[in-house]
């Protein structure tokens, strides 16, 4: 099992979400966030914004959908046009994939899967 967590623009996270559910990768916890990239911040006319409001996203997926979420992500997460090999823009966020070695729901004090309902 693998953690995928995306970091992306709050503007873009319904979006994102319901490509995920379409694409029948379920299950997140959506969590809002705020932080800077490599650009420290930004700034608007003469004022400097360090920390950037965002939405996390925490999906468990198995290792044979991390491929297909990450596509998902990255498709409705960036700026600009989607139907173009065309980078986005500062600021779309970032995607990290981590190993997930248990979990265990807390309902049925049961080891839980990816995917399962808990």
């Amino acid at each position: 099992m693998k953690m995928i967590w995306a970091i992306i623009r709050p503007e873009y996270s319904q979006r994102v979400i319901m490509a995920l559910d379409k694409g029948g990768i379920g299950g997140m916890t959506r969590i809002h966030v705020a932080g800077h990239g490599r650009e420290m911040g930004i700034t608007v006319g003469s004022v400097h914004y360090t920390e950037i409001p965002k939405e996390m996203l925490m999906i468990v997926v198995p290792d044979s959908e991390v491929a297909k979420t990450v596509m998902l992500i990255r498709a409705e997460a960036k700026t600009g046009s989607k139907n173009t090999s065309e980078e986005g823009t500062i600021g779309d966020g970032k995607i990290f994939v981590t190993y997930v070695e248990e979990s265990f729901a807390i309902r049925t004090a049961g080891k839980a899967s990816a995917g399962s309902k808990t």
